[in-house]
């Protein structure tokens, strides 16, 4: 069984690594609006290779909100393990 230090100690970073991942988040979802932004405005009559810039930085940000799932699913899994042993 966990002590209470180490059950204090567990939810502070789980904590913490749930804030990354939510800062993580909104930093993704910014930069999939800029994104979708720069499409829609290439779609009114740019040309080829800005629809590749754009796509381009689609996929980085769906990378990024990728990279925030997994990190909420860590700290959701961390929580989970301790609370296991109370």
């Amino acid at each position: 069984m966990a002590s209470v230090a180490e059950l204090k100690g567990a939810i502070a970073q789980a904590g913490e690594e749930a804030e990354q991942a939510v800062q993580l988040l909104v930093e993704a979802g910014g930069r999939a609006e800029a994104a979708l932004q720069f499409l829609m405005a290439v779609a009114e009559g740019s040309d080829h290779e800005s629809l590749g810039g754009s796509l381009g930085a689609m996929g980085q940000a769906v990378e990024s909100i990728g990279e925030c799932q997994a990190q909420i699913g860590a700290a959701i899994e961390e929580a989970n393990q301790y609370s296991d042993g109370l």
